[in-house]
């Protein structure tokens, strides 16, 4: 068992490769005890600022500490909108990104079951604003109950 304090931790700022739209800070909170095992980060971004689209190859659990942002799957235009208190449920192999709201920060904690993380493209201008309805300057959501 091992226990981590919040004074032990450390935010550095998020590889750029990884990330685009602003500065993004990550604090590994719980590091793998085994080769591949569960993680922990919280990630805070500045508004705008996003991953790129990725894939983890275990699951993955997003709980939303402040601020609004949006998380958009692989095939999907528009993304979901989340705030403080919602959870996030992704999929082993569900291609995806999150990211801030223009005009407000993020931060999230990201709790990842196995395996490696794999990243591809970055988020363009347009397909970011087209996650959020900033295309049209309407408020877009994905549709159902499964965020994600």
């Amino acid at each position: 068992m091992k226990f981590v304090g919040e004074r032990q931790l450390k935010a550095t700022r998020a590889a750029p490769e990884k990330f685009t739209g602003g500065s993004v800070w990550e604090t590994s909170a719980l590091e793998e005890l085994r080769p591949d095992g569960l993680r922990a980060l919280r990630f805070s971004y500045e508004p705008g600022a996003r991953s790129c689209w990725h894939v983890h190859d275990g699951e993955q659990a997003l709980y939303i500490l402040s601020g609004r942002g949006v998380v958009t799957r692989w095939g999907e235009t528009t993304g979901r909108e989340v705030g403080p208190g919602d959870w996030v449920h992704v999929e082993p192999g569900e291609k995806h990104w999150h990211g801030a709201m223009a005009d407000t920060t993020f931060e999230h904690l990201a709790v990842t079951a196995t395996g490696a993380t794999h990243w591809y493209e970055s988020v363009s201008d347009q397909e970011y604003r087209a996650s959020h309805g900033t295309e049209t300057g309407s408020a877009g959501q994905a549709e159902g109950g499964d965020a994600g």
